[in-house]
Order: structure tokens, then sequence, then C-alpha cells
């Protein structure tokens, strides 16, 4: 079985000191109430925050309280043997297996301990042929309950309860604020568009009946590049199409007959010119409209039936016309678009029109969506101000495999620019926004946590430097942060070990 060793403790803030000698460095006690305590702890894959009764000699204790969470998740350990190994006084051992959780991400065993003294308390988790190693502490055991501390210490009042039940019931993530160097930005709306060459408005050149085809392409069908869309055969009231395809066809015949003639010396060589002179000019005409001449690719079996034919490759977003229907020379029939790379096209306010020379990215977000987008690609910066909306363009290549932007998106995001500013970041979706405030939550025990509100600094859309409020190292909630917002506004209170009542 494979085993799996602590990495590094959570790092808190605590309530107080238990009372006794120092605990292990790799372990930080919450806080003690009268003998017991509590206990919050990273591993590489764990989060285990621990809850244990005040212990007397010879006498069964309490039921522990031990709370196991995936970091990958952050959901309970649903399965799994724990053992607590509880090493005491003069190479004293008890050990405590339990087979499975009592409900998800809860064991609870009652050891009872026979010697007085500190004790030593690790963990192991079997689970998934992989064994997870925790250690816990330090704990006393008292002689009696006489000996139990009576001195009780008050956590601070603006603690927030938020129980591992609550969280395990909902997307719940914390993340460790961490050095950062992010450029400093600068705001812009504006939309997502598709590039010249990824859209394509495809109109009728000529006028005439839509022809019914075994497979007529609808939005959201790839198409390729010289795909027919659409056949159309030329009505007799505007046989355009096929009068220019005839005029080729006697282009080419004069032209070829005027060669024949001026090699038998039977006509002048200004003949022969003016003959390829007309052939050019027909066939201009002819390939203007898209015509494909007879025994050419794509041709098809009747000449005289137009091809209509995507000049792109991509999706069909519109589709205006209907088998059946009569369409006229300039009809809107398709729109084509590539949805491999659009642009995002932000407008920088006249005031930052400066700055935006030195524009390097951008990072930003579009209507209905969480989801950050970055785009590292700078196509353009804009010479002209917008005289309406006093406003600078500048645009933005992003690329966009799995097709979740679509052109006519309005965004809202930060164009980076300039050196990084280095100092403490945490994640941007940890920021709310509260009366105007930007406020965070601080995680400083498995169910306690602590608002706070922070002085912001630039932003990559990902990570935000947090000028104040927040020190390097402390976890801040980056998922569920409303949630527990809302809890810090009922009507609960932290108890001394900091389950809600």
């Amino acid at each position: 079985m494979r085993r799996i060793r602590t990495l590094a403790p959570l790092l808190l803030v605590p309530f107080a000191g238990c009372a006794g000698p120092p605990v292990d460095a790799a372990v930080a006690a919450d806080h003690s109430h009268a003998g017991g305590g509590v206990v919050t702890l990273w591993t590489e894959a764990l989060e285990l925050f621990v809850d244990y009764p005040p212990h007397v000699r010879g006498m069964e204790s309490d039921p522990w309280a031990i709370h196991l969470t995936w970091l990958a998740n952050w959901k309970p350990v649903r399965e799994g043997r724990l053992t607590l190994l509880l090493r005491g006084p003069g190479g004293t051992r008890e050990e405590i297996v339990l087979e499975a959780p009592a409900a998800p991400g809860i064991y609870s065993p009652t050891p009872t301990l026979p010697e007085t003294g500190f004790w030593r308390a690790d963990l192991t988790l079997a689970t998934g042929g992989v064994e997870y190693e925790i250690p816990v502490g330090q704990l006393q055991v008292f002689a009696n309950q006489e000996a139990l501390p009576h001195d009780v210490e008050t956590p601070p009042t603006d603690l927030i309860a938020f129980s591992k039940e609550q969280q395990w019931s909902m997307p719940f993530e914390v993340a460790i604020a961490e050095a950062r160097r992010i450029p400093g930005s600068i705001p812009a709306t504006g939309e997502i568009v598709a590039p010249g060459n990824g859209f394509a408005h495809i109109s009728t050149p000529v006028a005439g009946l839509l022809l019914v085809q075994r497979r007529s392409p609808v939005p959201g069908d790839a198409v390729r590049a010289g795909e027919t869309l659409a056949l159309i055969a030329p009505t007799d009231g505007d046989a355009s199409y096929a009068r220019m395809r005839h005029d080729v066809v006697r282009a080419e015949r004069e032209a070829a007959r005027a060669e024949h003639l001026f090699a038998a010396g039977a006509i002048a060589q200004r003949r022969v010119e003016e003959a390829r002179h007309e052939l050019e000019l027909a066939l201009a005409s002819f390939e203007a409209i898209g015509g494909i001449r007879e025994g050419e690719e794509g041709a098809g079996p009747d000449p005289n039936v137009y091809r209509l034919q995507s000049p792109i490759g991509g999706v069909i977003s519109d589709r205006l016309v209907a088998p059946g229907q009569h369409v006229g020379v300039g009809t809107h029939a398709f729109t084509v678009v590539n949805p491999d790379t659009l642009w995002f096209v932000a407008h920088v306010p006249a005031r930052h029109a400066e700055a935006a020379s030195d524009v390097s990215g951008a990072w930003f977000t579009v209507e209905g969506a969480s989801h950050t987008h970055t785009a590292d690609r700078v196509v353009s910066v804009g010479t002209v101000i917008d005289p309406v909306s006093r406003t600078l363009p500048v645009r933005f290549a992003v690329s966009n495999p799995d097709g979740e932007l679509k052109v006519g998106l309005l965004a809202e995001g930060h164009l980076l620019l300039g050196a990084p500013v280095e100092g403490v970041a945490v994640p941007t979706r940890a920021i709310l926004d509260e009366d105007g405030l930007s406020v965070v939550y601080v995680k400083l025990g498995g169910e306690a946590f602590q608002r706070r509100v922070v002085d912001t600094g630039p932003s990559d859309g990902t990570w935000t430097i947090v000028r104040s409020g927040v020190a390097s190292g402390e976890q801040v909630v980056a998922q569920g942060a409303y949630q527990v917002r809302l809890a810090s506004l009922g009507d609960v209170e932290i108890s001394d070990h900091g389950h809600p009542h």
C-alpha cells in the first residue's frame, strides 16, 4: 500500500494556544476548551479538522469529531479505514481502528487513556490502496474531573461559524494568499466580433429559384471553404447567369476560331487580340458572380444551375432562404462564422488612451457568464478617438476552440500594461463587492471564518493583488464566499469549539 505523508500545515491565526508544552511544528491548535481542543491542518491531499474533548485517566472520553475533507474537490471522505494512534508517557500506546466514517467525512472515536500527562495523536487513513498519514499533535490527560481546567478561552467576537457539513453541501474551495507579480491594468468594456477573414454574409449574385438539395446545410453545420450551400436555377424572367455563361462559351469559340484563322493567314493579328479581349471580359463578369465553367471542379451535372458556395470555412450561423424560394440578386442567404479565433474589441476611455500603447494583454468576462477569458495577442491599437463614445478601440485575438464565445456578446474586463506589480494576491473570485467595499472571507479554522475589507490592486482576471487586509499564507474562501457572508448575517454563534449553535 502506497503511503502519503503530510506536506504542510494549514496556516492559521489561532484562537489561543493550548495549555502545556508547545505542539509539534507541523500542527497548529485552534484553541482549547476546558482540557480539550480543536486542530485544523492540511496534508497534500486532505484537510483535517478535529474537535477532541477533555480526557481523564482511565475514563472513556466523549466522541471525538474528526472531519476529513478531500482538497481536490472539497468534499467529505466517504469511505476508508481510519487508525487513531495515541502514544503516552513511558511508551504507552493506544490504537483505535474505525472501518468507516460514522457519517460522510466524520469519524468519532472514544479513546480511554490510562496514564496522565501529554499524549501524541496521529491518524492514518487507508482508502483506495493508499495510506494518508496525518499528525494531530499533543493532548493532555488529567488525573480526575477536578483537575480539568475551568477557564475557557473565548474566541474573537467577529468570527463567522460555517460548519463542515455546510461546506460539503455546496461548491466550496479555499485558496492560499501568495506573492505574485501582476501587471497594472485599465478597465474597458467591449464586444466579441469576428475578424474580417472569419465572417461572411453570403448573398445571391443571380436571381432564380432555390432548388431542393439532398442535404441542405442548416445553422450549426460546419462547412468548408468552397462548399456548395445552395443551388439556384435562373428563371426565365432573369436568366442573367445562363446568359453570362453562354457569353463565355461563345467568346471561347470566337477566340479559338480567330486563332485558327490567324494561323491560316486569313485574318490580321488585331482580330485575334479583339477576340481574346472579349473572352477576358466575359470570363471576368462570369467569375465575379462565382460562376463555374463546364468541366471545372464543382461545376455539377447541369451547367446552367448556379452553385452558391461558402467563401470561408466555419459554421453556419444564419440561413435566411429555403428550398423553393425565389431569390433576387443580392438576397442575403447565409452567414458563416469561423469561431476558432475571434476578436475582443475593447473600448478604452479617452483618458487612458496614452497608456493603451503599452497594452500587452487583456482579461475579460462576457455577459451571462462568470468564466474569465484571457488574450495575450494584440491585433491593433486604434489611432482615432470615437467622437461619440470618447473611446479608443484596441483589438485582441482570442482563441475559442470550444466555441464558448459568441459573436456579438458584450464584454467587460481590464487591459494589462506596464511593469508588473509585486504583492500579496488572492483569487479574483474570492473578492466580493459589499456596498462598494472589496471584501474577502479568511479561514481561521475548520469551521471559523473572518470578514476582511481589502484594498485591491492590479488584477490579471484570475488573481488580484490586495494591498491590505490579507497576509501571505492566509487562506481565503475562493468559492462559496457569498454563502459564508450569508452565514455571517444569520443568528449563529460560535461556541468555544467553533461549531454553530
